[in-house]
């Protein structure tokens, strides 16, 4: 069996950054993920909605154009703030 040298208790150079030059890039890619995701969702409150309306879905076909009620549109949009608020909170903490 060989015996190996004790490891150093410093590190040697410079600390590590996680975000060095490519900060503004992530944070970019970050915002864009998250508006997908945030287009993907209001869609879905929209079809949810609408296939628990009263309208009879085999006479009336699905449209991009269907448009909430306004006080579901304003939950939605209560919702996406607090959906921002909670993703942009850890870079406000920086």
């Amino acid at each position: 069996m060989s015996s190996f040298p004790p490891l150093p208790a410093t590190a040697r150079g410079p600390r590590p950054k996680a975000f060095d030059q490519n900060e503004d890039i992530l944070v970019a890619m970050l915002l864009e993920l998250a508006r997908e995701l945030w287009v993907t969702r209001s869609r879905l409150a929209a079809l949810e909605h609408w296939a628990a309306s009263e309208v009879p879905a085999a006479r009336t076909p699905w449209s991009e154009a269907y448009r909430l009620p306004p006080d579901v549109e304003a939950e939605l949009a209560a919702a996406r703030d607090a959906f921002v608020s909670d993703l942009l909170a850890p870079i406000e903490r920086l």
